[in-house]
């Protein structure tokens, strides 16, 4: 051994190239196997439905309790609502009509709707967590694991809220064929679920999300206008001819109205009747309630006779302002506009013959509505004759009309303890008269739905729609804009943007 090397690198070189023969390779271009490839969207909907399906089945507990929930609640509330009077001198026993709870427990059913909801979808997500972290390196499709989780919740909805109703209307007796509040119930139920996918979305604890279910349960029920009317809510909030913008957000709202208009307006008994019902009332609200109120509109212009001119005087704008509004609005819906009188309906150019001239088109107004009035009553009595020419006939309308109506909830629809019938508001007249018989909406652009509480009708982009559908599409709109919501994460973003915001707060304290 020595320290110097016999065989130089360079020598090693020229040996490896003269003795050793590498063999050329060819370029293979066929693809790599894939071991795992990446399934489309519709087959992962369906693996990620099957996985949750069959962890909800293998999970006795879970299942019990969420499909005995509804059937419990409805057993509960139907029977303490079932009221009838026991120690009256004539006890005929329950009637359906006769029951004064029937209002409570529509809305009652919504709020189990809305509360069972939150409840079965407020930790799905949340549950998740651990699953979907190992899974984020596969880059799996987001919306294919939501819309599983849509058909999930929305499938054990659909089956809580009709045992919910089934049981329900059994003990209430109310006639299965009511089929339609089905329909609000569940639409509520879909909401909730939604908003719950929502906070579990967006929370990183169960103690967080399950404190906060009462906290959206309450605002659906203070602004649903059962707990307290529109118009009785502070006025910094709301107005007394309309529904507050916070009230038009809750679901709760939408969902207790069409309960109400479409148990009074489209029950087999009221449906033969209601045509002409809403004729004949909506002519009485008119030539009884709002030709008295502008009679004393007219009456308050002759009294303030000397201020006719007086630009600065509010009572007479005002007066002007709601007599020209309403005369304007008559006078085009039956096709016989008066601009030029319209033009003398204001400061300044109003005078005796123009009041002479309002005076007699106001008189004219009410004999009109006086006439259909008594036309319609005249032909709803002869219906009613003729629909009990016999004694079998008339039993059998009676039977309809204790099984399918109800008095409480017509009392209701019909504002019988609303005190002013009329109240003027924003230059026009609003009529609170039996709103469930009146659709005169006047929208103040192409978008606006806003009326009265009970109305039958919404008006929306020149088009008019029927009260029940319009409620259930207001739900599954908001339901829609909380799955956007969801899909682009916002709300959590928005918890986390606070949350950023606290800690570097709290470092910059310190």
């Amino acid at each position: 051994f020595t320290n110097t090397r016999k065989i130089s690198p360079g020598q090693w070189y020229q040996y490896f190239k003269q003795r050793i023969k590498i063999p050329r390779i060819e370029e293979v271009k066929v693809p790599l196997p894939v071991t795992q490839r990446i399934p489309n969207w519709f087959k992962q909907l369906k693996t990620f439905v099957t996985r949750d399906l069959l962890s909800k089945l293998a999970n006795k507990q879970y299942m019990v309790i969420n499909l005995s929930l509804s059937p419990v609640l409805a057993l509960f509330m139907a029977f303490f609502t079932k009221y009838y009077d026991a120690t009256g001198p004539e006890n005929k026993g329950y009637v359906f009509f006769e029951n004064e709870n029937i209002p409570v427990y529509f809305f009652m059913s919504v709020v189990v709707a809305l509360f069972v909801g939150l409840i079965v979808s407020a930790e799905e997500i949340f549950r998740d967590r651990k699953i979907r972290k190992r899974e984020a390196f596969l880059h799996l499709s987001n919306s294919s694991y939501l819309f599983s989780k849509l058909v999930i919740l929305f499938g054990l909805s659909a089956i809580q809220t009709f045992t919910f109703l089934v049981l329900g209307n059994l003990i209430l007796e109310i006639p299965l064929t009511e089929i339609r509040y089905w329909l609000i119930l569940f639409s509520c139920s879909c909401f909730a679920n939604v908003l719950g996918l929502n906070i579990s979305s967006a929370f990183d604890s169960a103690v967080t999300i399950y404190i906060l279910i009462p906290v959206l349960v309450i605002p659906q029920l203070l602004m649903s206008g059962v707990v307290i009317p529109f118009d009785k809510f502070n006025p910094k909030v709301g107005d007394p001819v309309t529904i507050p913008v916070m009230g038009e957000l809750m679901a709760s709202r939408w969902a207790y109205e069409a309960f109400m208009v479409t148990q009074f307006k489209d029950n087999p008994y009221e449906k033969i009747f209601y045509g002409l019902d809403q004729e004949e009332q909506a002519a009485e609200g008119k030539h009884m309630w709002w030709y008295s109120h502008m009679e004393t509109e007219l009456s308050n212009l002759i009294r303030w006779k000397s201020h006719w001119r007086d630009q600065n005087h509010e009572g007479v704008t005002k007066a002007l302002e709601i007599v020209r509004s309403e005369l304007k609005y008559e006078t085009e819906s039956i096709d016989r506009p008066r601009p030029e009188l319209m033009a003398r309906l204001e400061v300044g150019k109003f005078d005796s013959t123009t009041f002479l001239e309002t005076r007699q088109l106001l008189r004219r107004f009410a004999e009109m509505y006086r006439k259909i009035d008594s036309t319609a009553e005249a032909r709803k009595e002869a219906l009613r004759l003729k629909l009990t020419s016999t004694p079998e006939n008339s039993a059998r309308l009676d039977e309809m009309k204790w099984r399918y109506t109800n008095r409480a909830i017509k009392d209701l629809v019909e504002a019988r303890l609303v005190i002013h019938k009329v109240v003027p508001y924003g230059g026009r007249l609003h009529l609170k008269y039996k709103p469930i018989y009146f659709d005169d909406h006047r929208p103040s652009n192409f978008l606006d739905f806003r009326a009265n509480f009970y109305v039958p009708t919404k008006h929306f982009m020149g088009q008019k729609f029927d009260t029940l559908y319009f409620n259930v599409s207001a739900i599954w709109f908001m339901t829609i804009i909380l799955f956007i919501t969801l899909y682009f994460d916002l709300l959590k973003k928005g918890v986390q943007a606070l949350e950023t915001r606290r800690k570097y707060r709290r470092k910059n304290i310190t």
